[in-house]
């Protein structure tokens, strides 16, 4: 009897012990601003991990990924390429381990040369150690395309990756072998590229297509659905909104909402972090909240449902101070 009570004794102990880790990861708190200070990155894409509660950053500067600590600290991640490329969208894949990354090489595409178009990559990192595992060359799918910027990725319930390119206005598909192929042709008689992605669960993806003028403002975007059964079918989504002005980065919510970043219309660096709905599977959308933000170009959320964004300088890309913002609505 003494053994059978100690026994149990033990279970409720283990019992209690789960229950309060269980509610120490749901509350966790992260901080409102987190200061990367001394590396030039000019980071355009980030991703939270939820394994060890850090962000990962992309650098256009063509450097590693960078692993960020809520304290600032910070660290060289990826590492096995030949090559470095820009890299821009990061696709975390907790469920296989994975770390995606649009790569592009931005060098080709600002020289101005119209002999050198750049190039677009999808490169797969291990999530846990940062080794690169595959390296796949996604512009030689489309060899006449004017230039190439892959530019987001989303990875659908399967594990196949779709990967924006904004400049050739395209969607690659890659499955988990690593086999590519053009998904998806800007069909929507929107002016501009896919930019910012994510995958739906009810099978389809949200596609953001902005065209930026050379003041950095979104003159043409819009939303388009783009069903994976049928891509063909894709269908532009209707919001009357003018706070909508189309977005960059972009998350699909737990809830099923949306929430991006876009431009006023007004300035280059104009930034609001908006949250668009659906009461009609994505017919429509209406715009729930909206908060100005400082020049940012994409979102990440944590498990909580905490909204950080990655701020950007769009004056100097060389500098060596970048920020992670909590925005709350």
């Amino acid at each position: 009897m003494k053994k059978q009570l100690i026994q149990l004794s033990l279970m409720a102990a283990l019992t209690v012990t789960n229950t309060l880790a269980k509610e120490n990861v749901h509350t966790l708190k992260h901080p409102d601003t987190i200061t990367i200070d001394g590396i030039a990155l000019n980071p355009e894409g980030i991703e939270y991990d939820k394994n060890d509660q850090t962000f990962l950053l992309s650098s256009l500067n063509a450097l590693p990924i960078t692993k960020v600590h809520t304290d600032g600290t910070y660290k060289a991640f990826t590492s096995g390429e030949k090559f470095p490329l820009s890299t821009a969208g990061l696709q975390i894949d907790h469920v296989r381990n994975r770390l995606l990354v649009a790569g592009f090489n931005g060098t080709e595409i600002m020289d101005k040369d119209p002999k050198t178009k750049g190039v677009s990559f999808l490169r797969v990192y291990n999530l846990k150690t940062g080794v690169l595992e595959k390296e796949i060359n996604l512009s030689s799918l489309a060899p006449k395309a004017n230039a190439y910027f892959a530019n987001d990725i989303a990875v659908d319930s399967e594990g196949n990756a779709y990967i924006t390119d904004w400049y050739a206005g395209l969607i690659y598909k890659v499955d988990l072998e690593g086999k590519a192929r053009i998904f998806w042709e800007n069909s929507s008689g929107i002016e501009g590229g896919p930019n910012g992605i994510d995958f739906h669960p009810d099978g389809y993806l949200l596609v953001s297509i902005i065209k930026v003028n050379d003041k950095g403002i979104y003159e043409k975007h819009g939303l388009v659905k783009v069903p994976l059964a049928n891509p063909s079918a894709s269908t532009n989504v209707a919001i009357k909104d003018t706070s909508f002005g189309g977005f960059d980065g972009m998350v699909i919510t737990p809830k099923g909402d949306v929430i991006g970043v876009t431009n006023n219309g007004k300035t280059g660096g104009g930034n609001t972090l908006i949250a668009l709905t659906s009461n009609d599977n994505w017919k429509s959308a209406q715009v729930t909240q909206a908060k100005a933000i400082t020049p940012s170009t994409t979102v990440a959320l944590t498990p909580e449902n905490e909204s950080y964004v990655i701020n950007q300088d769009f004056s100097d890309n060389l500098k060596k101070k970048w920020t992670i913002e909590r925005i709350t609505f």
